[in-house]
């Protein structure tokens, strides 16, 4: 799992910030449909990545409509993307 946080973006919850409102929702809301808390999603938000879990990263993509690898720094191997299963 360590490699999985090594390979967040710095930038991830800029990213996460300007996807959120390109749909015009709230931290609320998108916390509620990512089944998180509005607090995390902030914290996403300000830049403490180290949060952004494999699962939580899923539930957001997944409400957004984006790709989870749009958080990575890199293109991911196959042997990186195995690892994180």
């Amino acid at each position: 799992m360590n490699l999985f946080y090594q390979l967040i973006s710095d930038d991830a919850g800029k990213r996460l910030k300007y996807e959120r409102r390109a749909w015009g929702m709230s931290r609320r809301k998108l916390a509620k449909l990512a089944f998180t808390d509005p607090e995390t999603i902030e914290d996403i938000e300000k830049g403490y990545v180290c949060m952004l879990d494999f699962h939580l990263l899923r539930n957001l993509s997944k409400v957004l409509q984006i790709s989870p690898f749009d958080f990575f720094i890199k293109r991911l191997t196959k042997e990186e993307i195995l690892a994180m299963v």
